[in-house]
């Protein structure tokens, strides 16, 4: 088939399963992961995760997604949300990390090995918590706010222990210095873009003036550009750009527009790819050739999280209810987590049987997020 060929395919399955799971009144994000499945290599094969035309999209569509969610974000209660986030997410990261560490070293891998699965288990896909917030209408709420900081944290953490881990492979030893140096210059970013919007605020209007919407995409990807610069995912920078495009700086109408147009985009074209995308990679090996790593470490993932995510919230005196619901919400992986596992099948870090397992777990935890988190989010929305 034609790349155009398969995007029809993908798009017009990915479209019938999500009116199916919408008519069921269950969230569409699955039926378009389960349309993934169905046009992807262990179905039909009509799509294979290697068709560069639909990585191109999936790419896009995860930065869409992050860019929505900074523009329905307020950087105020983000920034409020943060001081409890980073508690929740070095919680979230130290136990499924530590967790996924061990059960590797007792399943006889080597050091390096065992820190890599430890870190793999520790990310949290930002771009489907943040679907799932939508879905269930509590974006923009304190428990999104605190979610959201915490997972933009996670992948900032899981990536400088990701580059920790290639130094120990490479060398032999830790190069502290590097991360140090990675450290500061993530910080500087982070600083000069929130700082630096509220001191151009007066300027942005009239940037913004009439073509709201290319003004917008520029500025996303040149701080996705930046963030790839430094060692992040670009959609760091889509998330940054859409805190720093507020309703404060354009007026009411225009924002409102701008909103609209990225919301239809996001979440009618690129953002149901990205979904499907993730299902592409699923391989069913792991599970006849090792069984029971493959759930020690689901295991280890989902309860790694709640633990972790769910105790800091709680510990921080959240709602019990709001506590578990953060805990849920972060047990969700995708994108980072991909592309972690892809680095290090390359690197020859892990095997097949491994990048297999991390797939699957993938794939297995966020199933987990969605079904879990819809009669939480109830119980939450119903307390409210």
């Amino acid at each position: 088939m034609t790349d155009f060929q398969v995007l029809l395919t993908l798009m017009v399955t990915i479209w019938v399963f999500g009116k199916i799971f919408r008519a069921l009144k269950l969230p569409v994000i699955f039926g378009e992961l389960l349309g993934g499945v169905v046009v992807g290599p262990l179905v039909f094969g009509l799509v294979t995760p290697d068709n560069e035309v639909i990585k191109i999209l999936a790419e896009l569509g995860a930065f869409f997604l992050m860019l929505h969610a900074g523009l329905e974000t307020d950087p105020q209660k983000l920034f409020h949300a943060s001081k409890k986030s980073l508690l929740i997410s070095l919680a979230g990261i130290i136990f499924p990390t530590v967790g996924g560490f061990f059960l590797a070293k007792f399943w006889g891998f080597s050091f390096s090995e065992s820190l890599f699965i430890g870190v793999a288990l520790s990310t949290t896909a930002i771009a489907i918590s943040v679907r799932l917030f939508k879905d269930f209408k509590i974006l923009g709420t304190s428990v999104s706010d605190i979610t959201i900081g915490a997972a933009v944290i996670d992948d900032v953490v899981a990536l400088i222990l990701f580059s920790m881990v290639l130094n120990i492979v490479e060398t032999g030893s830790i190069n502290f210095m590097e991360v140090c140096i990675m450290l500061a210059k993530i910080l500087a970013f982070f600083g000069v873009v929130l700082v630096g919007g509220l001191k151009l605020e007066k300027y942005t209007d009239k940037f913004f003036a009439k073509r709201a919407f290319t003004s917008t995409l520029v500025i996303a990807l040149l701080l996705g550009m930046f963030s790839e610069i430094i060692g992040l995912h670009a959609i760091v920078g889509a998330f940054l750009a859409g805190l720093f495009i507020q309703e404060e700086v354009l007026d009411t109408k225009k924002f409102a527009r701008l909103e609209d147009r990225v919301y239809g985009i996001t979440y009618g074209f690129l953002g149901p790819i990205f979904f499907a995308s993730l299902a592409l990679h699923l391989d069913f090996s792991a599970i006849f050739t090792a069984p029971l790593l493959l759930i020690g470490i689901v295991l280890v993932a989902i309860f790694g999280k709640i633990f972790g995510a769910g105790l800091a919230a709680w510990y921080q005196k959240i709602d019990f209810k709001k506590s578990v619901l953060i805990g849920l919400a972060m047990n969700s992986r995708g994108a980072v987590e991909l592309i972690i596992a892809s680095i290090g099948l390359q690197k020859g870090i892990i095997d097949e049987t491994i990048f297999s397992i991390l797939i699957l777990m993938a794939f297995g935890t966020t199933l987990f997020s969605i079904f879990t988190m819809k009669p939480m989010a109830k119980l939450v929305c119903h307390k409210k």
